[in-house]
């Protein structure tokens, strides 16, 4: 369960995330930064959590150059953590994929990425996969492209 700071002043009170959710990302080369967002709200949506607890996006280390992911970070003022084929092929994950694994040697990204990422062994969420071509409630964007793969996952300690 996501924990809120509130704080009263002058019998206004505010109710404030604490940034504990890490969002692990994989997705195919051009992936539009809408199609990303897209994904990220849908899922925070069906899973009833808020961007503001958002600490920061997770990927593989050769995907920290794709255009959509710097520009969600930069948009949203999220820090990008990126981890290797070899490390994030280390991680026990319950949604493995051996295609994955032959293009890019290892059998994860979102999931990995995500509880390397939060430091953590269980993910809040397993990895939602998002097409172009899929329907979703923003049908209306010309602009999409490509696919993304979102987990996520639940650190213990707030990112500061």
């Amino acid at each position: 369960m996501i924990t809120k700071n509130i704080n009263s002043v002058a019998n206004v009170t505010t109710i404030q995330a604490i940034k504990v959710l890490w969002v692990g990302i994989g997705c195919k080369s051009g992936t539009s930064p809408e199609l990303i967002l897209i994904a990220i709200e849908e899922t925070l949506k069906k899973n009833e959590l808020a961007w503001s607890a958002i600490a920061g996006i997770a990927t593989m280390d050769m995907k920290a150059s794709e255009v959509g992911l710097r520009q969600l970070c930069h948009q949203r003022n999220l820090p990008l953590k990126t981890f290797s084929a070899d490390v994030l092929s280390s991680v026990d994950v319950p949604n493995s994929s051996p295609v994955v694994a032959l293009k890019i040697k290892t059998p994860s990204v979102a999931e990995a990425a995500a509880l390397l990422a939060a430091k953590c062994q269980t993910l809040l969420i397993p990895k939602q996969i998002f097409k172009s071509t899929d329907h979703h409630e923003n049908p209306s964007r010309s602009t999409l492209q490509g696919a993304v793969t979102i987990a996520v996952a639940q650190t213990q300690k707030e990112y500061i």
